[in-house]
């Protein structure tokens, strides 16, 4: 662990010590909600309707970034998952990094991937590490602050669990303030 915070830092100040000169710098505090979603397996026909698919979870995150240029930004940030399937807690403790590859007049395509540590509320299972990668769209329409929509793919390595994973693949809103 202490290896990935030392190239994680050694990555922040090179990247800072090459950007110095562009004044897009700024720091900014996100947060995101996403929901994963699953077929409803409830739902049969001639019996009272009921809908296709059901959320399965929810993801709420939050964290502090710094903006280095129109393109890269890295942050680090925390969340709390809920997996209604399975009545699953746990507390996500990551870095991201966001690199945006479209930049047009009012909005950015980005992807995003993020790597850290899982922490239990609860004994059902052990600490673990997590994963994230995405693509989403961001807004860049105001000075103060920007909204995006997103996909992504998480995957929680938990010692105990089925097949020691449990991945999903949500959609999300999020927002960044400056």
């Amino acid at each position: 662990m202490n290896k990935i915070l030392l190239l994680f830092f050694i990555f922040f100040t090179v990247t800072s010590t090459v950007f110095s000169q562009n004044d897009m710098r700024k720091p900014f505090i996100a947060g995101s909600l996403n929901t994963t979603f699953a077929i409803n397996q409830r739902n049969t026909q001639g019996e009272e309707p009921s809908s296709f698919i059901e959320p399965t979870s929810i993801l709420m995150r939050v964290g502090a970034g710094f903006q280095f240029n129109e393109r890269w930004a890295t942050s680090v940030n925390f969340g709390f998952d809920h997996h209604f399937q399975y009545i699953i807690n746990s507390i996500p403790l990551y870095g991201g990094l966001r690199y945006n590859f479209v930049i047009t007049d009012g909005e950015a395509f980005f992807i995003e991937t993020s790597f850290g540590r899982i922490i239990r509320p609860s004994e059902r299972f052990e600490n673990g590490n997590y994963y994230k990668i995405g693509v989403g769209l961001l807004s860049l329409e105001h000075e103060t602050w920007n909204g995006s929509l997103h996909i992504d793919f998480h995957r929680k390595k938990l010692k105990g669990f089925i097949d020691d994973n449990l991945d999903s693949i949500s959609l999300g809103v999020g927002f960044s303030l400056f």
